[in-house]
């Protein structure tokens, strides 16, 4: 069976031929790709029309997380956390590392949120403010995924800085230097973002998780649209491929960096995927991990595993019908849609929950496959692919609901429910 994931790249590579037909590449990149090959050079010019005609908000140039990245060694002077004692953390603090792990040799970035010290500690004064999280979407990742082409220039690619707290304002988040904090030996999520995603899809989770006491953790996929690095490896001597990285490696190596390297002892896992994320969270672990799947597929684990599941009746990419049978067959209990809107938004704090969870949105408003994203990554997004959404409107081509999300502009107010109920499911089930 064709995974449907192929079917959308048919769809937006269809586009960018749309694209070209009706947006004139200007004459420096018509001049870049005069080759003898006018089919890949036609095709080429739209994707290059996609990064080079917009002119993003709020883009700044930086160097890239995955070259500045911490090369991490614990500090002994640091703050741990121990399970369940979380009532002297500053919640309304958490710091952010850009760190990454070596996989077969290769960097791979991962995001990192904690806590801060405690309370009565003159640590977090110290502290300083992080401006941003850099995030990049490269056009040449686009054409690599979807054509197959290792032409594209980088200059194509386009830089965005996210704003640290955007889904909430009284949240402060500082980026201390190695000295000053270690990551704390607590419970620990790591999130799996989905197919041309990227380690800050689900950031505001991960803030809102680190302000609560765990150590969240979120790498790059091979499949990542940031592009930081090349999950094929080639051999030198023969020219062969030696190996290429996915992503159960990353998650392989990501654990055994933490416990090794990193000398973090961890009370217990979550994993948080979201629509292909939801895969990697169910191969990852044993059935002690707890487990939330987002726009995807529920857990199918016995054994007494817990999962919660999110899914929606207007996701366009991951129909939520494939997914009632694995809920009804797993026992899993069903919460009530509007009760949890209430509850969520009157700040109640949420019952006991069921180790089996889930949670359909229904209606006309109900959030689309990237709602389930941040607000400032999908905007990102939309307004890099704005060209493109208007004439998948009118050809009725889904492209990962981005098209949708242009606007129904709802990650925010499904992120107001999602979150906080996310966060307490985890609370509960990870004993904090």
């Amino acid at each position: 069976m064709v995974p449907f994931y192929s079917h959308r790249a048919t769809a937006a590579a269809v586009l960018a031929v749309a694209l070209a037909l009706v947006a004139p590449a200007s004459s420096a990149l018509v001049s870049f790709f005069d080759q003898p090959h006018p089919r890949s050079s036609f095709i080429a010019k739209s994707l290059l029309v996609v990064g080079s005609v917009i002119q993003p908000s709020s883009v700044n140039a930086f160097v890239s997380d995955a070259s500045s990245s911490e090369s991490y060694s614990p500090s002994s002077s640091a703050a741990s956390m121990s399970r369940g004692d979380s009532s002297n953390i500053d919640k309304s603090t958490v710091v952010y590392r850009p760190l990454s792990v070596s996989v077969s040799g290769v960097d791979v970035p991962v995001a990192a949120w904690h806590p801060t010290a405690l309370k009565d500690s003159t640590t977090a004064t110290t502290l300083q403010p992080l401006d941003s999280y850099k995030h990049r979407i490269s056009v040449q990742k686009i054409g690599k995924k979807l054509a197959g082409w290792n032409f594209i220039p980088s200059f194509a690619n386009r830089n965005f800085s996210l704003k640290p707290g955007a889904q909430n304002n009284n949240l402060r988040v500082v980026t201390p230097t190695q000295q000053q904090q270690q990551l704390p030996s607590s419970p620990v999520v790591i999130l799996s973002h989905g197919y041309l995603g990227s380690r800050f899809d689900l950031y505001p989770l991960a803030e809102a998780l680190a302000s609560e006491g765990f150590l969240v953790l979120s790498p790059e996929y091979p499949e990542s649209l940031a592009d930081s690095f090349d999950a094929t490896i080639i051999d030198p001597s023969s020219g062969e491929i030696q190996t290429i990285i996915d992503r159960d490696m990353i998650t392989n190596q990501l654990l055994l960096t933490l416990k090794q390297t990193w000398k973090v002892t961890p009370t217990s896992f979550g994993i948080v995927g979201h629509s292909l994320g939801c895969g990697t969270a169910e191969r990852s672990g044993d059935d002690s991990w707890i487990r939330v799947c987002l726009a995807g597929f529920p857990s199918s684990r016995g054994n007494g595993s817990k999962c919660l599941f999110v899914g929606s009746t207007n996701d366009g990419a991951v129909s939520v019908n494939r997914a009632l049978s694995v809920l009804s067959d797993n026992n899993y209990v069903s919460l009530e849609e509007d009760r949890i809107r209430t509850m969520m938004a009157e700040g109640r704090q949420l019952p006991t929950l069921p180790p089996k969870a889930s949670l359909i949105f229904t209606g006309a408003d109900a959030p689309n496959h990237i709602s389930f994203l941040s607000e400032e990554t999908n905007d990102a997004m939309v307004d890099f692919l704005s060209p493109l959404l208007p004439v998948a409107r009118s050809l009725k081509i889904p492209v990962l609901d981005f098209d949708l999300y242009q606007l129904s502009r709802d990650s925010r107010a499904c992120g107001d429910v999602v979150v906080p109920l996310v966060v307490g499911y985890l609370k509960q089930t990870m004993n904090m």
